[in-house]
């Protein structure tokens, strides 16, 4: 049977803000009628919400996951360029607990929406999405697991001893300028002292932004898209998210 991908924009708030995401589901399967389905919140790079991040939507449609593609920033704020997109994405860079909350308020978002399984939720960020995600999990959200593509790995709150309740993966690039390998070191300490379930890959030949096919090569942030990259990360994602569902 062929599968219909829906995407249909979504509004909700976070506090005074009103926020606009995408809910991203497969038609093309028969389900029966009350089913629910197994859900993931997936957050976008710092230049926000945009065509870069439907591919990755889209493919986790098609794995029979509803999905929705969580605004940070706010409806209609879009950057039109890296400089600006650095600007809005740095409040949240410098006040990690606000990064939580927003992110808090797309899990939220996404719980309320009609056939999703609140037992069966996973969060998923590329870059400062994927620093978003890994602050979600350290408030000790009720997700599954959350997975950080090329996400920014420091916090200045640490987990404490069972503040982490999801599994954890994080996928890095080794050449990546932006998220450095100290970075992944500091990041595996906490997670041990915390004692997370967590699990690290390290790409060697790999950079920031991998799974972004979209993005320009930049050698100052160790930038470049790599195929057989996303390939493998992504592998590694699902294989998590099915051992969860198992």
């Amino acid at each position: 049977m062929t599968q219909d991908i829906t995407i249909t924009p979504h509004r909700y708030r976070h506090g005074s803000v009103e926020l606009e995401g995408l809910v991203v589901r497969s038609e093309g399967r028969t389900e029966k009628n009350g089913e629910l389905k197994p859900s993931v919140l997936l957050i976008h790079e710092y230049m926000g919400l945009g065509d870069y991040l439907l591919p990755h939507a889209e493919a986790l449609a098609h794995e029979d996951f509803l999905v929705l593609c969580h605004d940070m920033y706010g409806r209609d704020v879009r950057p039109k360029d890296r400089a600006e997109a650095s600007l809005l994405s740095r409040p949240f860079r410098e006040d990690r607990l606000l990064m939580r909350s927003r992110a808090k308020a797309g899990l939220d978002a996404l719980i309320a929406l009609p056939r999703v399984d609140p037992t069966r939720l996973f969060a998923v960020g590329f870059s400062f999405g994927g620093g978003s995600v890994l602050e979600l999990a350290r408030r000790g959200a009720n997700i599954q697991a959350a997975i950080s593509f090329y996400g920014y790995l420091d916090t200045p709150h640490p987990a404490n001893p069972g503040d982490i309740r999801a599994k954890v993966l994080a996928l890095h690039g080794a050449q990546d300028k932006v998220v450095t390998m100290d970075h992944l070191a500091q990041f595996e300490g906490e997670m041990v002292l915390a004692g997370a379930d967590f699990k690290t890959v390290v790409y060697p030949h790999a950079g920031h932004a991998f799974s972004n096919l979209s993005a320009q090569p930049n050698s100052a942030s160790g930038s470049f898209p790599c195929k057989a990259t996303h390939a493998d990360a992504w592998a590694e994602m699902l294989a998590l998210i099915r051992s969860c569902l198992a």
